[in-house]
């Protein structure tokens, strides 16, 4: 009897623990909007950021930007600064410089104080 009991209360302590991972990772993940054009909203999915950064003038990250429309599309974003230069690439194509790109500004600067890494970076 005390084995049966004793089953019991771990199954339904596994149960809970389950159920409250699952909570905590589903409260964590968020989409926030970042831009609209083109038919486009565009939004960032913040659970998904990765932190490349590895030294103070070298900031990189990337994140998964959803693109919902007719149709919900989901890129990847890969950011990289080099000597005050922003580049910028879309599932791992060809870089661009990120002023040529009003979307990936505003991913850039959002992604900068998302993760912590909004500091200015000054060449004197």
């Amino acid at each position: 009897m005390p084995k049966k009991i004793f089953c019991a209360a771990l199954t339904i302590a596994a149960i809970y623990f389950a159920a409250v991972l699952i909570f905590v990772n589903a409260a964590a993940a968020e989409d926030v909007w970042i831009h609209s054009a083109a038919d486009y909203d565009y939004y960032v999915m913040t659970d998904t950021f990765v932190n490349r950064t590895q030294y103070r003038d070298n900031r990189a990250f990337s994140v998964d930007v959803k693109f919902v429309g007719e149709t919900v599309e989901v890129h990847n974003y890969s950011f990289r600064e080099n000597d005050g230069l922003i580049y910028f690439n879309v599932d791992g194509g060809a870089d661009n410089f990120i002023d040529n790109d009003k979307l990936a500004a505003r991913i850039w600067e959002f992604g900068l104080k998302f993760l912590g890494i909004d500091y200015e970076v000054k060449y004197d």
